[in-house]
């Protein structure tokens, strides 16, 4: 069995999907989710963050990140 999880803010999109898993008769289920209406207290400040994403421009460059990293291994092509 193979699980595929779709999110779309678009009811159109979602009305398409729907209508090609039917086509290819593939089981499916809908859930909305509302993050404005948690079951935990978010402060304001928290939900705002949750709504505009993450910046991930100040994380660096991932290549110099696994040579520090890696700095202890040793290469075979040394």
């Amino acid at each position: 069995m193979t699980r595929i999880i779709l999110e779309s803010e678009n009811n159109k999109d979602v009305l398409l999907i729907t209508e090609l898993a039917e086509r290819l008769k593939i089981k499916y289920k809908i859930e909305k989710l509302n993050l404005e209406k948690t079951s935990y207290k978010l402060s304001s400040k928290a939900r705002n963050l949750l709504k505009e994403g993450v910046d991930i421009s100040n994380y660096g460059d991932p290549s110099e990140w696994q040579r520090i990293v890696r700095k202890d291994r040793i290469s075979k092509s040394s």
